[in-house]
């Protein structure tokens, strides 16, 4: 009883320590993914974008950007493409693909770190703030355009980092800027790329949830995608990319490190492992062991007597059993009386009866009958049971074959 109790007691520690813990603290990671709610996801963003463009169909891209691009570049012209990450997550491949898209018509909406591509193609430069030259730390204001006068915005967290340094003023125009240290450098550009044109922005972090919903910040993310034309909108998840550029084979260790990395998750599996710990301590008592029931070997003899009858019964064939009755008694004869084959081409009856105390006349039938049926190549039923009667009278009369000593 205490055994028990002491074991319940155990386990309502573990559901204790590891239900009473501290709030699960904020995850920063800048993933910009839609899908996330976290501060520097994008889900607030894509969720409204329905109400910023009314009009026009949201569509996720969820392939491979460079197979998609391809896919639809000649049959969807009009389409503003949108991509929102801090990093350079493609290769020069798709970032080509993209600029023949908008070279085709198409509208595309970046916001992002230096682009290799963009700056070899559209003639322009990325730079980023001297940290040793700005308190980072301290409030960004972004401005943005809008009817003609600069609409300023204040940011509190993680922006105001890069700006474009140069571009071509023939194809460029400038939307947006970033304040700092008394300064003003391009942010928002509009460059026009073939039949197309592209509105490259320098700070994606002020598209995340955690600005869209501080203040009066969501509106700097409308005025900036005000400028995009009222067309279908296509949102780049960029998780197939990501997902191809790294190492993960989607194995064990891959499932393993996602539920490492989320805290309630961990502890879901810690608590599973313990509780699977705990179970096997408290069975872990010896306990009787299976007595394991050896059953006699089954005698068959009966099942095979009956199969053979059955056989023979719907066959008919009288004349191979009474040549199996013939070899079966003889056998029996060399067995128990040692009368072999080359004995019965004596006096095999005056033999038999000397050796079985059976009197000589029916030894004599005997011999005679097997001659016969021995010399027949059809055999009926009658033939059968004459053979049948006088080898079972003479087992009666010899005993069975009992009679196996005293005589010569």
């Amino acid at each position: 009883m205490i055994g028990k109790f002491g074991k319940y007691t155990l386990v309502l520690a573990l559901f204790l320590i590891f239900g009473c813990r501290d709030e699960e603290p904020v995850d920063w990671t800048p993933t910009f993914d839609s899908a996330h709610t976290i501060p520097y996801g994008t889900f607030v963003l894509h969720r409204e974008l329905k109400e910023i463009f009314p009009d026009s169909k949201i569509t996720d891209i969820r392939e491979n950007t460079y197979e998609y691009l391809e896919k639809i570049q000649y049959d969807y012209l009009s389409d503003n493409y949108m991509l929102i990450h801090q990093e350079n997550i493609f290769t020069d491949a798709v970032w080509e693909k993209l600029l023949l898209y908008v070279n085709y018509g198409g509208t595309a909406f970046v916001s992002g770190a230096k682009n290799g591509s963009f700056e070899k193609h559209l003639e322009i430069q990325y730079e980023s703030i001297d940290k040793s030259n700005a308190n980072l730390n301290s409030d960004k204001k972004l401005s943005v355009l809008k009817s003609g006068k600069e609409q300023i915005y204040t940011f509190k967290k993680g922006v105001g980092t890069h700006y474009f340094s140069n571009y071509n003023p023939l194809t460029t125009e400038v939307l947006g800027y970033i304040h700092y240290n008394g300064k003003k450098e391009p942010n928002f550009i509009k460059v026009y790329h073939g039949s197309g044109y592209f509105l490259l922005h320098a700070e994606p972090f002020a598209f995340t949830n955690y600005y869209m919903l501080r203040g009066e910040n969501y509106q700097y993310a409308t005025d900036a995608l005000s400028y995009l034309p009222d067309h279908d909108i296509l949102w780049d998840n960029h998780r197939i990319n990501q997902r191809e550029s790294s190492n993960d084979d989607g194995g064990f260790f891959s499932a393993l490190s996602f539920i490492l990395k989320h805290q309630s998750l961990r502890w879901a599996l810690f608590m599973l492992v313990s509780m699977g710990i705990l179970f096997l301590i408290f069975n872990s008592k010896r306990k009787t062991k299976a007595i394991r029931i050896i059953e006699p070997y089954p005698n068959y003899s009966l099942s095979f007597a009956q199969t053979l009858s059955e056989l023979y019964k719907n066959n008919a064939d009288h004349t191979a059993i009474v040549k199996y009755k013939i070899n079966y008694f003889l056998e029996q004869i060399r067995i128990h009386y040692h009368i072999s084959a080359k004995d019965t081409e004596k006096d095999f009856s005056e033999l038999l009866s000397a050796k079985s105390g059976v009197e000589l006349n029916l030894c004599k039938k005997i011999a005679l009958q097997i001659d016969l049926f021995r010399s027949k190549n059809y055999l009926d039923k009658e033939d059968f049971f004459k053979l049948q009667s006088l080898i079972q009278t003479f087992n009666q009369k010899s005993g069975y074959y009992g009679r196996t000593t005293g005589r010569k």
